[in-house]
């Protein structure tokens, strides 16, 4: 049974990093990076949010097609409780198609987070006007983020987490694996 495989958790813990690791070694799995879509609707640097919601929808359309073949998709995006809704809408479109979906909450703590922030050289355009965001000192961007996460996965005990502190990128990775390994969902942690 092909899966969504829904890597949530707070900007630069190492989602599309994972995701792209995941796909490199399970041949046909499509890794659906909101974000670059995004940037392919023309005026997301203007209004990135309506680019974004614009990438979400040709995203479940594109996830759709992808799980009917039979092939796992991984989305790395972020997903908390003050979102519109995007997460039940993955979540049912795989059900639609009778696919599983799993959603992993990469985590890391306030330290780790911080550091990892500081540490990331953006990749694309997108990524750097993301960083601008992030870095900037006026904003409790990173701090909401950290919050409405916290909120979103109160309520959710059916998602799985990963601690990430302290890990790096083979060891998050082989923590993933292990995770899925252990069945479609279930919630629980990986410590």
């Amino acid at each position: 049974m092909p899966r969504l495989i829904h890597l949530n958790g707070p900007s630069r813990v190492g989602k599309s990093t994972l995701a792209r690791r995941y796909a490199d070694d399970h041949p046909g799995t499509l890794v659906l990076d909101l974000d670059v879509l995004a940037g392919l609707v023309g005026g997301w640097r203007q209004d990135f949010s309506a680019a974004l919601e614009t990438a979400r929808g040709h995203g479940r359309d594109l996830l759709l097609r992808h799980l009917r073949s039979g092939h796992d998709v991984v989305l790395p995006q972020l997903v908390t409780v003050h979102d519109r809704d995007p997460d039940p809408a993955f979540e049912a479109a795989a059900a639609s198609v009778g696919a599983a979906y799993v959603q992993v909450a990469l985590l890391a703590d306030d330290d780790e987070h911080l550091r990892r922030l500081r540490g990331k050289r953006p990749a694309s355009e997108v990524e750097a006007l993301v960083q601008v965001a992030l870095d900037d000192p006026a904003s409790d961007l990173v701090g909401r983020i950290r919050r409405h996460l916290a909120d979103y996965l109160a309520h959710r005990p059916d998602v799985i987490r990963i601690d990430t502190t302290e890990l790096g990128e083979d060891a998050t990775y082989g923590r993933l694996l292990d995770a899925l390994a252990l069945g479609n969902g279930g919630g629980g942690s990986c410590a």
